[in-house]
């Protein structure tokens, strides 16, 4: 569902009670559920820094979140604080006028040595910042060591070769290779993504700013190994709506996904480096640049809201403070980029080396980059593929996917 078009078309719409209900009482809306611990330590420091009584309130799944957000904001009653995406999510955000301008607040975080300058661009449009950050993740393979040692799989798979030699050898262990809930509103991008990243990293920017079609050559190339793998076994029941339940529960051997994640995993009793690990994603051809998604997530502060309380920005620099982001880590295991906070985990800390060291492509995710006007339908194609992983689907989401695609930028 597009932001813009809903705002556009519900000029008149029904007030919520989401904005400032008194001067002193204020919301944070969020979709992130099982975050609620981190988020509810957010709202109480800041609800501490300002003097308000900042109350969490979530809306889940996500697909649901973003209408709701959708139709508050178009009845010029959006939250005082509200999590969001960075990247052209954000900029159509920031188009409807309803976030603030939060440049001193950065510009006293980086001078206190809290973040970095390329932190700030991370929600940053057209050189402003608008989002506090609540997460810096590295998309990450996240693999079942045990699994691992009982298909005499050695290490992790560094070739695309090795990654298929390693699921075939799970599946003839009696383990499901991956882990693929199509959950949320919003999963189906995942492997889509890595494939289309995998094959060709440069189709995948493409199809973010309308230079690739949703039907070329790398897109039919992506499909047809997702539909390969499907044909295989390798994936779980992408119905499932408890995204990680097959991977906690020994059922599925991998997962891919946020290194946000692993807070939700370690808190199922599994641990980190014994029981699990992680492993970038080898590309598709020893040709193709290995590629990593970096997703950044913001917290966006109304910019009615904080013009109507004066202390809510000594709630956004509590937000942005060594303190909060050590309530993240210990209580969800969530980095938030700010460089005096301890790791959340070792995980977490691994990743930031591995990634250091075997200096991948680091690339928006395809959620953030697309234009949010045509990202639901987009997503709502790639699902129908998870569902019906024929060739036939694939041909069909393609020519559906690339119809809202030409459309939508035949009018830009």
């Amino acid at each position: 569902m597009s932001l813009l078009r809903t705002i556009g078309a519900i000029g008149l719409a029904t007030t919520l009670s989401v904005g400032v209900a008194g001067a002193q009482e204020l919301a944070l809306y969020s979709d992130k559920t099982p975050w609620n611990a981190g988020m509810t330590g957010l709202a109480e420091a800041a609800s501490a820094a300002s003097g308000a009584t900042i109350k969490l309130q979530e809306v889940t799944p996500t697909d649901k979140y973003q209408a709701f957000m959708q139709t508050s904001i178009a009845g010029n009653n959006a939250p005082a604080l509200f999590t969001w995406w960075n990247g052209q999510q954000l900029s159509d955000l920031v188009a409807t006028g309803v976030a603030a301008d939060l440049t001193p607040y950065w510009d006293a975080a980086i001078a206190n040595g809290d973040y970095s300058a390329a932190q700030r661009e991370l929600v940053s449009v057209d050189g402003k910042p608008y989002g506090v950050l609540l997460n810096v993740a590295n998309w990450v393979m996240f693999y079942n060591k045990n699994h691992f040692a009982k298909a005499g799989i050695a290490a992790p798979p560094t070739t695309w070769a090795e990654f298929i030699d390693t699921a075939d050898k799970l599946k003839a262990a009696g383990f499901t290779p991956i882990n693929g809930p199509a959950s949320g509103g919003w999963m189906p991008f995942i492997w889509f993504s890595q494939l289309v990243l995998g094959t060709n990293p440069d189709s995948f920017v493409g199809l973010t700013d309308g230079t690739v079609a949703y039907d070329s050559p790398d897109l039919q190339n992506a499909f047809k190994v997702w539909g390969d793998m499907y044909a295989k076994g390798y994936f779980t029941d992408p119905r499932e709506q408890d995204a990680p339940k097959f991977f906690v529960d020994g059922s599925a051997s991998m997962f891919l996904i946020g290194d946000w994640m692993t807070g939700t995993i370690v808190a199922t009793g599994m641990k980190p480096n014994e029981d699990f690990g992680t492993f970038l994603m080898p590309a598709l051809s020893p040709d193709v640049q290995q590629s990593v998604i970096v997703e950044a997530s913001p917290i966006v502060v109304s910019k009615a809201a904080l013009e109507a309380n004066a202390d809510l920005g000594n709630g956004v620099q509590a937000l942005m403070g060594v303190d909060a982001a050590n309530i993240l880590g210990s209580t969800i295991q969530v980095y938030n980029g700010n460089m005096k906070a301890e790791a959340p985990n070792s995980i977490i800390a691994a990743n930031a080396e591995m990634v250091a060291t075997l200096k991948p492509r680091a690339l928006v995710r395809w959620w953030e980059a697309v234009p949010s006007q045509i990202q639901g339908d987009l997503v709502a194609a790639m699902g129908e593929f998870m569902f019906n992983p024929t060739p036939e689907q694939a041909q069909k989401s393609m020519s559906t996917m690339q119809t809202i695609n030409a459309d939508y930028w035949a009018n830009q």
